[in-house]
């Protein structure tokens, strides 16, 4: 398991909470997962999270290209398909057996919005005090690496004040080879950690969802509580 320190890098510009868990699939020491947030202006977050197929080494120097290119790109693009695009670039400039799934997205806080993109990966789920829902929208957009011309749907969301936005990877919900049941138990587990207050909630989910160890797939997952202005 590694973590990041996300919370100490955002406190400079907004006031969030963030917590990640991430471990790769058989002990390894690396994988191929990867999740970021970083503030881009007073008011503006950026996030991305992502899977590279496969596991090991191998995955991982793959995800480090993916990640780069993509935290590079919410840097200078403000419209989450035209990130995804330029992954896309990438990822095809690496094999062509090469498949990723990743969301890129901006969460603003003065407008209380969050804007993204979604390449083929599970979709975000979003709580507050009244609801829960998984961030689906029509039919998945094709992941990575795999068409020369990339354009996921751009989707925007107005906020509910009390927000707990998580997301993850599929070997948060598939490890069991059972993605609806998969879904069932993040939502059973975010809402007990949004419920509880809990100050790692991104620990306090994988703990919930993976009572076995999950073993064949990387599992990460990342969970962003911000408190907007009032």
């Amino acid at each position: 398991m590694n973590t990041n320190d996300f919370g100490a890098r955002l406190a400079l510009a907004l006031d969030a909470s963030v917590s990640v868990w991430s471990a790769p699939a058989n002990g390894a020491r690396l994988g191929g997962d990867w999740c970021e947030a970083f503030a881009i202006s007073e008011d503006e977050l950026a996030l991305t999270v992502g899977d590279v197929a496969g596991h090991g080494e191998a995955a991982n120097g793959t995800m480090v290209a993916m990640r780069s290119s993509l935290v590079q790109a919410l840097w200078d693009i403000r419209v989450p398909s035209e990130v995804l695009s330029i992954a896309n670039d990438i990822a095809l400039a690496r094999g062509e057996d090469l498949i990723v799934t990743a969301i890129a997205g901006f969460v603003n806080y003065r407008l209380r919005t969050l804007t993204f993109a979604n390449a083929g990966h599970p979709p975000p789920l979003l709580l507050s005090a009244e609801h829960l829902a998984f961030l689906e929208h029509g039919p998945a957009n094709l992941p990575l690496g795999v068409f020369p011309k990339h354009r996921a749907a751009d989707y925007a969301i107005t906020l509910p004040p009390d927000a707990m936005l998580v997301l993850y990877t599929d070997g948060i919900t598939e490890h069991d080879r059972d993605p609806i049941n998969g879904q069932i138990e993040l939502g059973d587990a975010a809402r007990r950690v949004f419920d509880r207050q809990e100050a790692d909630a991104a620990l306090a989910i994988s703990q919930l969802t993976l009572r076995k160890p999950h073993g064949r797939d990387d599992a990460t997952a990342m969970v962003l509580r911000p408190r907007f202005p009032r």
